[in-house]
């Protein structure tokens, strides 16, 4: 991202343009059931990161259910809202956040359970996430594709998948896609890397 795009993001979250509300992305919650299965196995606590993860509805839901959390974003005040969010649930122990510009940041491999990413799209990071997600994870995606532009035609058709896209990214993979969901405007994935 560049500095103008930094700019844009800590205008949206000063002036209260972008979503703050703590509820966590809806296609996330409905995967709740795979998500107890890894819960139920893991110890320590799994671990999820949250790509753009804004003010942190998906953070402060997954920490509730014990999950430590990573959030990275590239707005300040985004991750102030996130954490202060966390920290009146008690839970900023079970969180990092981190200022980054994902441009450049690439996280760990073989460090997560869980990586999530919703309405976010840089396909330049799919390698990344694929290699940072440990075997028997997963993968949890839901953004827009291009039938967000009859709708929004100023949308750049370069953020915007192909209907179906992350379901046949996942596929190539050899990961197992446990739930995907294309609508008019937007695709969602959970997919689970093999053991």
């Amino acid at each position: 991202m560049t500095e103008n795009d930094r700019r844009r993001w800590e205008q949206r979250y000063t002036s209260g343009q972008a979503p703050i509300d703590p509820a966590p992305n809806r296609w996330l919650v409905a995967q709740v059931a795979h998500l107890a299965a890894l819960e139920a196995a893991a110890a320590p606590p799994p671990t999820a990161l949250d790509l753009a993860c804004g003010a942190g509805g998906a953070l402060l839901w997954l920490a509730r259910r014990g999950w430590q959390v990573t959030g990275v974003d590239i707005s300040p005040t985004a991750l102030a809202r996130a954490q202060a969010q966390l920290a009146a649930a008690g839970l900023h122990e079970r969180a990092t956040l981190l200022a980054a510009d994902l441009d450049d940041w690439r996280p760990p491999a073989e460090s997560y359970d869980l990586i999530t990413s919703f309405f976010f799209l840089d396909r330049r990071l799919w390698p990344s996430l694929r290699a940072a997600v440990r075997p028997g994870g997963f993968l949890c995606f839901c953004t827009y594709h291009t039938g967000r532009l009859a709708e929004r035609p100023q949308t750049n058709p370069a953020h915007l998948l192909q209907p179906g896209e992350l379901a046949a990214l996942a596929q190539s993979w050899g990961w197992r896609v446990l739930a995907a969901q294309t609508d008019r405007r937007r695709d969602a994935l959970l997919a689970q890397k093999e053991l």
